[in-house]
């Protein structure tokens, strides 16, 4: 007896790609947290020296879900970047009473605000993934009602199955297709039980039995390839984030933004020490400087 289960086009090039979600989210955490690691840190509480590399800015000529997760994650360290370098040390000077030029510098709490509201960009994504007729083409329309009065939000001049966020380094736009389907990340449970149940791998089983959830969560951004020629996939988060209760499912922009969150308490909690990497052009031409672009990046 043969049976079969239509897939949409969306749906269909994701079969392969889900299939191999679950063991590669669970390495992915394993390896950043192990049991044995775990018990060499709780030794060494105070001391730790920890390097933070993440993918820059990011537009295409076609971007989706993996660009806005990315950019969002620039805007906010964007913003952790200006508060620790300008608006600290000029509190310093002003406690210190030490006269100077106060310097005005872009702030993006505007734009993070547009993402991260009430009604925000992820609010209403997770809302239509939430409801049963939720659709690419409704989250696109929710956007362009709720957030029409966001100074860093556009509709496009043709079409309705776009939106554009006014992001610190440029003004990128978004295809609405496939953010629902990415946003839930959804795993079979044949998939699911398929890997959990190789329990001849011992390295499988003792993932998913440290990890203690029945669901895998995307948990780590992907190593930065060599050259940037395509679309990155941001699956996840930046740190370690809450083990999930039993029964609980988040989606991937509920993940990402607690992610941040922690990240930003922990870069705010220590010393930071930043290595700035300037783009010389928007072309990626050899030998070719473009000194605006370079000075609107410092």
């Amino acid at each position: 007896m043969k049976f079969a289960c239509e897939l949409t086009r969306i749906e269909n090039p994701n079969e392969q790609q889900l299939g191999r979600k679950p063991a590669r989210h669970h390495h992915l955490a394993w390896s950043e947290d192990p049991p044995f690691l775990r018990e060499l840190y709780s030794l060494f509480p105070k001391v730790a020296l920890r390097v933070l590399d993440i993918y820059g800015f990011e537009t295409f000529e076609i971007n989706s879900f993996e660009q806005f997760c990315i950019n969002y994650a620039n805007e906010k360290l964007q913003q952790q970047f200006n508060s620790h370098v300008f608006k600290l040390e000029q509190d310093e000077y002003i406690k210190e009473e030490i006269s100077w030029e106060m310097i005005e510098f872009y702030d993006n709490q505007p734009c993070i605000d547009l993402i991260e509201d009430r009604l925000g960009v992820l609010a209403l994504l997770d809302e239509q993934c939430r409801v049963p007729q939720g659709s690419d083409q409704g989250f696109v329309a929710k956007l362009h009602q709720a957030c029409a009065g966001y100074h860093h939000f556009m509709k496009p001049r043709f079409g309705n199955a776009a939106f554009i966020i006014k992001h610190f380094a440029d003004n990128v736009e978004y295809q609405s297709g496939g953010f629902l389907e990415k946003n839930r990340d959804t795993v079979s449970e044949e998939q699911l039980e398929c890997i959990k149940s190789a329990t001849s791998c011992r390295l499988i089983h003792a993932m998913f039995a440290d990890r203690g959830c029945d669901q895998p969560v995307s948990n780590t951004l992907p190593p930065p390839s060599k050259r940037r020629t395509t679309p990155s996939v941001p699956l996840g988060s930046l740190t370690q984030p809450p083990r999930r209760t039993s029964g609980q499912k988040q989606t991937v922009g509920s993940q990402f933004r607690a992610s941040l969150s922690a990240l930003m308490a922990t870069l705010s909690a220590t010393t930071p020490h930043y290595v700035r990497c300037i783009k010389p052009n928007d072309t990626k031409e050899p030998f070719m400087f473009d000194s605006a672009r370079a000075v609107n990046q410092l």
